[in-house]
């Protein structure tokens, strides 16, 4: 009888937990990710760098940020450009970016669709 009895409070307290853990996945209090935020929101950008769906970006006034959103230009790359922005003034054609050590004509061709300098 006395094995019985624990027999039961067992089972009881098995299923008290098992419901509760239930009602919880069910509330997301245990979900890592709700199905809601499996969908990240889009990308929030400020004014000085937002590049609309078909907008080039003007290789004279962009920041290193807005830089790094181009194909193939990273973080070290996108400094580079800055610096020789800084150093020799505007670039006059979109060309000219091909005068920044480590971007080429293979480079240049998959950024050429994607940036301006402003008078084109």
């Amino acid at each position: 009888m006395k094995i019985l009895k624990r027999y039961y409070i067992f089972i009881f307290v098995f299923a008290l937990i098992l419901g509760l853990v239930i009602r919880d996945i069910n509330t997301s209090r245990f979900a890592v990710v709700k199905i809601s935020q499996a969908y990240a929101p889009p990308e929030v950008k400020t004014d000085t760098e937002s590049d609309a769906e078909g907008e080039k970006i003007n290789i004279n006034t962009a920041s290193k940020r807005l830089l790094m959103t181009l194909d193939g230009i990273g973080e070290k790359m996108s400094e580079r450009i800055v610096e020789y922005r800084t150093e020799n003034g505007a670039f006059e054609t979109i060309q000219d970016i091909m005068k920044v050590s480590g971007i080429g004509y293979d480079t240049f061709l998959k950024l050429k669709d994607y940036i301006t300098v402003g008078g084109e």
